[in-house]
């Protein structure tokens, strides 16, 4: 059956007017959405359709649909919102919505989109089509882009482009002319939509005052934003009627005098088609992130990828402040002095965002704390019995930012205005009264300019006096081209002295200056892209972090960040929470099977794991003495010692004693797809003797002629032996174990190979000349892999392996001969298995969701022996492994430092003796 969008909106309305019954609002709302009358029956029958734990309190849940949970008057929906969200049971149950609401408030969360419909609970009618697929009109691409947020930022795209058309900005003074100038026009339409302005005002005075063609329009607009700088008792006297009716505003809007670009025909009529938007629809949440679009071309085509969603905004803000302050709202329920203690202690806050972008977190931590206020005074309203007259302590003073792009910081301004008219308008319908929006208040506390050459104290004071919360979602920019040239110049500012900052993410200076900007009443969290706490980042940066006093009080793993636009961004970060306060309690968030646990830990290591502050250092050799670990040989040949099948072949033919020369060659992608590949591996001959084979020699003048012309000194060195690999590594005997250098993430085990030397190594991976079955044993092990995932570096979502990060470091478990006679045996299990399977390449092997039951059960047996050997019983997942084998690590430095102690005084001693 057709989903009737009419029925629906009329069933709706119906089930919230204010004389609707609260108990039968459930079932008109699965009604509307065209939900079989059985089903509806069974719900409230309290039949098995309804799968929800908590049916005694009014909750409703339907298979891969609906949790419905309904909350007292008095508690924030949007707690409750994200509450539920974090619980098991829905996911459990593939709920797709999740509803909450009040009878005041009505807010839901869309799981697979990860959009949230906030609204009052009158006006859900015309909110129907979020809630559209359940009646099977699922909300795709095309309909999110016709979305309000959407349209209007595409709309404000081509008037930007227009008016770029016939305007030069060229300058950075005409830009942020410019800037201010959208900014502006963006309040007026916003203003004209929500009450701030009379209806249709600011559209209508543009159609009615101006020509078709766009004449007088300029002046028209001057005139109306220097009238709205000029309170009414400032103004001329002979103002006319429809300039005069826009009210004061401030705030510093339109205080500067800035030239208003040439506007023609085309651009007016773009103008009035953005005022005919639904400006009332578009959300102050995202208001900035969307027109930070306006003016970016490139971003235009995937609107908000740069958009950090209220979920994700959340995650950062209730550990850091809100959780803790809703649980103080608790404690004081029934008591007047706690409620107005907590109201106090709320007007003392101050959040600073010092990557503030267009002012997403300041915008959610406005709102939040707005709404815990308004939580405070309900609980009041309960203690005396009645209503009283209530006004908001809450100020957009307490709220600081810094942001480097002229336009964002405009807009951010604008942002946060918008979200105080919003939330004034929430509390007078509960409240009845408030503070009206204009003239606005000029609060200062956003600043333009180079957070990381800004001194913080001077643009949000931490004296102490204050409860400070430091937050964002600072630019990530990984190492190498994902940084510009200024943002390297910004870390050699910064990090004076520190010779190996440039190895670092551009996101972990925005650690090292807030570490030091904290104290006892201060904290702060970011958003981060997960190598900060991976690899050699590690050792690099959190000692420098660490050594201002701060722990890491809470921390959320690795997940994808994703937000509202078509296309999300693919990058994958990790959240990160610091304070200096040692009663801080410590929390790891890990997401097991789609849901949010929180495990509440002794200390968080740079890791992200339980575990001491220590970090993993790179060494030179084994800490435990095993058998050095090389880079496979690098050719640096341009190509001319490398063959295929059909090049060796016809090499062979051309010239027969050339055979001699050819080796097989193995690289990464040989080992893991099953490639073939040869070379010419002639460094036990003298060049003389090589170049007597015409074809051989043609090819080495070719790397001869390469190596000339490089532009390293190095390599130029190395045409001297043209026919020698640049550097080589390959043993004259024996084994070798072969190590890819990166490996994917969703293997269960790195593959590791097992070679004869006559087999040439490619640089692409790394080896173990001489190695033997039980090193190739331990590097094929789970726990091992454990150890990879967690100090080796990442190449986008592969793992990197290191010698001197990864294998040198790894603490090996002590064994007896027996032991590692044992631990060899299944090893050579292991290359059994693999060998039942010569029809599959090592991918296949090794892929999850294909490997072999043979293999996957010998590497498994091999696991469990190899766990043995550090402790009698088992791990319980990889966290514990990790925890074990880092506390392991530090007790094996700790004994090296011992003995190199001892070491020391011994020789001192036998020294004095002799003297």
């Amino acid at each position: 059956m057709a989903f009737d969008q009419t029925y629906c909106m009329d069933t709706l309305t119906a089930a919230t007017r204010p004389d609707a019954d609260s108990g039968e609002f459930i079932y008109a709302f699965l009604d509307a959405y065209g939900f079989p009358r059985a089903t509806i029956t069974q719900v409230r029958n309290g039949g098995q359709r309804n799968v929800a734990s908590r049916k005694e309190e009014g909750h409703v849940a339907l298979k891969n649909w609906l949790y419905f949970m309904p909350v007292r008057q008095g508690e924030s929906v949007h707690e409750a919102l994200q509450v539920l969200a974090d619980e098991e049971e829905p996911p459990r149950h593939k709920c797709r919505f999740l509803v909450v609401t009040d009878w005041r408030e009505f807010t839901a969360l869309d799981t697979r989109t990860d959009e949230r419909l906030e609204v009052p609970f009158s006006d859900l009618a015309s909110q129907y089509l979020f809630f559209a697929p359940m009646a099977g009109l699922e909300r795709t691409k095309h309909f999110e882009e016709a979305s309000a947020d959407l349209k209007a930022a595409a709309k404000m795209g081509r008037l930007f482009d227009r008016l770029k058309e016939v305007n030069e900005f060229s300058t950075p003074e005409q830009l942020h002319a410019l800037n201010v100038f959208l900014t502006r026009l963006l309040f007026c339409y916003f203003a004209e939509d929500t009450g701030i302005f009379p209806k249709n005002a600011f559209t209508k005075v543009i159609t009615e005052a101006s020509g078709e063609s766009g004449e007088g329009l300029s002046d028209l607009l001057a005139q109306l934003f220097q009238v709205m700088n000029q309170p009414e008792g400032e103004r001329p006297s002979d103002l006319p009627v429809h300039v005069a009716q826009f009210p004061y505003v401030n705030g510093g809007l339109f205080r500067d005098d800035i030239p208003v670009p040439e506007i023609r025909g085309k651009g007016r009529r773009m103008m009035i088609e953005c005022g005919q938007l639904a400006w009332e629809a578009v959300n102050p949440d995202i208001f900035g992130s969307m027109f930070q679009a306006v003016v970016d071309e490139e971003s235009r085509d995937a609107l908000g990828q740069h958009y950090t969603s209220v979920p994700n905004i959340m995650k950062v803000i209730r550990p850091l402040f809100l959780d803790k302050l809703y649980t103080e709202l608790h404690k004081a329920k029934g008591s007047r002095k706690k409620l107005a203690a907590l109201l106090e202690r709320l007007t003392r806050i101050r959040v600073f965002d010092p990557a503030m972008g267009s002012g997403n977190f300041l915008i959610i931590s406005y709102k939040e704390v707005r709404r815990l206020e308004m939580a405070v005074f309900r609980a009041l309203q309960d203690v005396s019995g009645q209503q009283e007259m209530l006004i908001s302590g809450i100020r957009l003073s307490q709220f600081y930012g810094i942001e480097i792009d002229d336009f964002a910081h405009e807009v951010a301004q604008l942002s946060l205005w918008l979200a105080e008219h919003q939330m004034n308008t929430l509390f007078a319908k509960e409240f009845g009264h408030v503070k009206p929006l204009l003239p606005l208040k000029d609060s200062g506390n956003l600043v333009l300019g180079n957070s990381l050459k800004i001194e913080w104290q001077n643009v949000c004071p931490n004296d102490g006096g204050h409860e400070v919360y430091v937050c964002g979602n600072p630019p990530f920019a990984g190492r190498g081209r994902g940084r510009s040239q200024s943002q390297l110049e910004d870390m050699e500012y910064l990090y004076h002295g520190v010779n190996s900052y440039k190895k670092m993410d551009y996101v972990g200076s925005w650690f090292f200056k807030g570490a030091r900007y904290l104290n006892e009443n201060s904290e702060l969290a970011f958003v981060a892209t997960n190598s900060i706490c991976q690899g050699e980042q590690v050792c690099i940066l959190w000692p420098l972090v660490l050594e201002s006093g701060v722990h890491i009080s809470f921390a959320y793993h690795t997940f994808p960040w994703k937000n509202n636009a078509a296309g999300n961004a693919g990058v994958h970060v990790i959240i990160v929470g610091l304070s200096k306060n040692c009663i801080v309690r410590r929390n790891i968030y890990r997401n097991i099977d789609n849901a949010w646990h929180i495990q509440e830990v002794r200390n968080i290591s740079p890791y992200l794991i339980e575990g001491d502050d220590i970090v993993v250092q790179s060494r030179g050799t084994s800490l435990c003495g095993r058998p050095k670990m090389v880079f496979g040989s690098m050719a640096r040949d341009g190509g001319f010692l490398f063959l295929t099948k059909e090049e060796k072949d016809d090499l062979v033919a051309r010239s027969p004693a050339s055979e001699k020369f050819i080796r097989s060659w193995i690289g990464s992608d040989e080992f893991i797809k099953g490639k073939e590949r040869w070379c010419l591996w002639m460094a036990d001959y003298e060049l003389e003797d090589v170049m007597k084979e015409p074809a051989v020699r043609e090819r080495v003048n070719g790397v001869r002629k390469m190596r000339e012309q490089s532009k390293a000194s190095s390599t130029r060195e190395m045409a001297n032996t043209p026919h020698v690999f640049g550097q080589l590594a390959q043993p004259a005997s024996g084994n070798y174990i072969l190590v890819p250098r990166h490996t994917s993430e969703k293997r269960y085990y790195a593959p590791v190979g097992f070679y004869d030397h006559s087999v040439i190594c490619g640089d692409s991976n790394l080896m173990i000349p001489q190695g033997s079955l039980y090193e190739f044993s331990i590097l094929s092990s789970q726990i091992h892999m454990d150890w990879l995932r967690l100090v080796g570096g990442r190449l986008k979502s592969d793992y990197r392996y290191s010698a001197s990060l990864v294998y040198n470091t790894f603490p090996w478990p002590e064994v007896t001969e027996r032991q590692r006679r044992d631990i060899e045996r299944l090893g050579r299990e292991v290359i059994l298995a693999r060998a039942a399977h010569p029809d599959k390449i090592m991918a296949q092997l090794y892929d999850p969701s294909k490997m072999p039951d043979n293999l996957l059960v010998a590497h498994q047996v091999l696991d469990q022996a190899l766990e043995n050997l550090y402790r009698d019983r088992p791990f319980r997942d990889t966290a514990e492994r990790q925890e074990y084998l880092l506390a392991r690590y530090e007790e094996l430095i700790e004994a090296e430092k011992a003995a190199k102690v001892g070491g020391n005084k011994k020789t001192r001693k036998a020294t004095t003796m002799e003297g």
